[in-house]
């Protein structure tokens, strides 16, 4: 029997680190691999998001083509020239652009320009085409190049809608997304978004939630590991608050700085372990200046890394008000770890139901610092959270309705 070719388009990947969206599509790929399809990823050669427009401070991946993990990743070459004078243009001249053509500017702006796509869409005749995330320009490239193709392949988008942002509204945004034939969404007030946003048809979408992939390790060595960890940077009796991102204002990292100011000032014994992204000017001058004695910042970690750091906080704290579903909040869960949100619809769907944590206002450091208080004494809010792994955001039991979306019948 035939295999169903899929072809899953994203910004980057491995080796590079991986962004939420990015990580989906990486289990994504892996899992229905192993369940009989056929899995490729088409990415660009970028090592990180700079190299879209900067071939010099940029860094790349010179393999064109690899197989990682049993699944195909086709790279492809970046038009930086046109992302850069993009770039140029919203950054300086957006004040005398015309809106219709900044608003074009902007989704070049937000790359990659991939080199090739057409031909390798041709060539390898996929059945079904996932492209992902909004607000990427890939998503348009994809629609334009299935356009050409015959017979045409089923055409999904992952769409990560971040409705906080304006770069998720822009309107030549609506002219492209009309071309795929289901969008995949990961809670219904991103449905509820996207339907307000874009003014597109209810029937068009499909609601599957996120998911993360079951511990496979024995929890022998998870607690030899998590032992190690905190005897390497002396977190014994200390109560720990993890925060896994970029240090940007819209996850809410600079409350939370401001939260553990008062608290380690009360309470010494509070330690903030931040992981992600650390090359932020704002973050480098905001730590710099403030030399905060409660912080261990790690920076990017592998994945095996990031287990561990999740099995040794206390609390996973993430008020971000920019997130389409949050896979760290099922990365805490899985290890029992109650987490703490900005209180928005997307977040009461998803750690309001499952009772795994608490939620506080955007911005509002008192109710963080009383939140942070309380879950460092209540623990059966983690275990509610790995209740509803086990129940609802693992693969096994979301197969059914991947397997679903992604059917040719």
């Amino acid at each position: 029997m035939k295999k169903t070719k899929i072809a899953f388009v994203t910004p980057l990947y491995l080796p590079t680190q991986l962004s939420g969206s990015g990580t989906i599509i990486k289990y994504l790929a892996e899992e229905l691999n192993q369940r009989g399809f056929d899995c490729s990823v088409i990415t660009s050669n970028a090592f990180n998001t700079r190299y879209w427009y900067d071939p010099i401070f940029g860094k790349k991946i010179d393999k064109k083509f690899e197989i990682i993990n049993h699944v195909k990743v086709y790279r492809l070459k970046c038009l930086q020239l046109k992302s850069f004078l993009a770039l140029v243009l919203v950054r300086y001249f957006q004040c005398v652009l015309p809106k219709t053509l900044l608003n074009m500017l902007r989704l070049f702006y937000c790359g990659p320009n991939l080199v090739g796509l057409d031909e390798v869409m041709a060539r390898e005749k996929f059945d079904i085409v996932y492209s992902s995330p909004l607000p990427a320009h890939l998503n348009k490239a994809v629609a334009l190049a299935v356009q050409k193709i015959a017979p045409r392949p089923k055409l999904i988008l992952g769409a990560c809608f971040h409705d906080a942002f304006s770069d998720f509204h822009n309107p030549i945004l609506t002219k492209f997304i009309t071309h795929y034939d289901q969008i995949h969404v990961f809670t219904n007030e991103e449905k509820k978004n996207m339907i307000h946003t874009f003014q597109i048809s209810g029937d068009k979408f499909t609601v599957i939630p996120a998911f993360i992939k079951l511990q496979t390790k024995k929890m022998n060595q998870i607690r030899k590991e998590i032992a190690n960890f905190k005897q390497k940077y002396q977190l014994e009796n200390k109560k720990i608050v993890l925060f896994a991102g970029s240090k940007i204002s819209p996850k809410g990292i600079y409350t939370l700085m401001g939260a553990m100011d008062k608290l380690s000032c009360q309470d010494p014994s509070y330690i903030l372990l931040t992981i992600g992204s650390s090359d932020i000017p704002q973050w480098k001058e905001y730590v710099k200046k403030n030399k905060p004695a409660y912080l261990i910042d790690l920076g990017y970690v592998t994945q095996n890394q990031k287990e561990i750091i999740f099995g040794v906080c206390d609390i996973y704290c993430m008020p971000s008000l920019c997130e389409s579903f949050g896979l760290g909040y099922l990365e805490a869960w899985q290890m029992m770890k109650p987490v703490i949100g900005a209180d928005m619809p997307i977040t009461r769907e998803i750690i309001g139901k499952a009772m795994g944590g608490l939620l506080v206002k955007f911005g509002n450091q008192k109710q963080l610092m009383i939140a942070i208080l309380k879950l460092t004494k209540n623990s059966k809010m983690g275990q509610n959270g790995y209740a509803a792994i086990k129940t609802t955001y693992n693969f096994g039991k979301l197969y059914p309705k991947y397997k679903q979306l992604f059917s040719i019948a």
